[in-house]
């Protein structure tokens, strides 16, 4: 009876741990943030957070604020200072990152992007130290086009509104599956940047209908897909 009360728990993201917290798997694997004990075939947590059980995995899922940058992650910055050779940028991180003025696709000396403090960017975590400030990259390998075409993923963000949320909340949103961007793409055209750094920034045809989308977002952590379908629905009747 335990056994199953701790799974539904689980399922629902409501068993709490702290890192050497033992982990029962119920037959189930270690996923991130849950250690095996070769020894004793135990499990244990090594992280603090919020067990879940997502297939036939057992996760720790991290609620740190403080985004730690890693090589190759996808941000949302805020440009705070401006430099002859490098912007400097906040992605919600122990230290400041920088972007040089030149990594952006097609850019030259004489023909570079012009930001102004203030401004977003999506960008790419270009190379990460803990002792040194994160380099970022607008540089997309995946296009040939210019950053004049406005048409490449990484660069300035225009308009609409930006808005930050934990860490786990920025993960579960970046997955393929996402219930709640899914469901709200069904009836509302929006354009979505979500960072791995917990910041989004989103834009939609109206400032209204900007608004009760990021209201949306943030009210569908901890919600069922039942909750979520039954809140988008209340949401097109307004709209009709």
């Amino acid at each position: 009876a335990q056994a199953a009360l701790w799974s539904d728990r689980c399922s629902l993201g409501m068993a709490l741990c702290l890192p050497g917290d033992e982990v029962p798997l119920l037959d189930g694997s270690a996923g991130p943030g849950v250690a095996l004990d070769p020894d004793s075939g135990r499990a244990f947590a090594t992280a603090a957070g919020v067990l879940r059980r997502g297939g036939n995995e057992v996760s720790v899922e991290n609620l740190r604020k403080r985004y730690i940058p890693h090589q190759g992650d996808l941000v949302v910055g805020i440009v705070t200072g401006r430099g002859a050779e490098v912007y400097k940028v906040d992605i919600r991180a122990p230290s400041s990152a920088f972007l040089p003025c030149l990594a952006f696709n097609g850019a030259t000396k004489r023909n570079r992007p012009a930001i102004e403090v203030g401004t977003l960017v999506y960008a790419r975590v270009e190379a990460a130290h803990p002792d040194l400030d994160t380099e970022l990259s607008c540089m997309d390998p995946n296009t040939k086009k210019s950053w004049t075409t406005g048409e490449v993923l990484l660069g300035e963000l225009k308009g609409g509104l930006s808005f930050e949320v934990a860490l786990s909340a920025a993960h579960r949103l970046l997955e393929v599956d996402s219930f709640v961007l899914d469901r709200l793409g069904q009836d509302f055209a929006y354009e979505l940047c979500v960072g791995q750094n917990g910041r989004i920034w989103l834009v939609a045809p109206t400032a209204r209908e900007t608004v009760l989308l990021l209201q949306a977002i943030r009210r569908s952590f901890g919600m069922s897909d039942v909750q979520v379908a039954a809140m988008v629905a209340k949401m097109v009747e307004v709209f009709s």
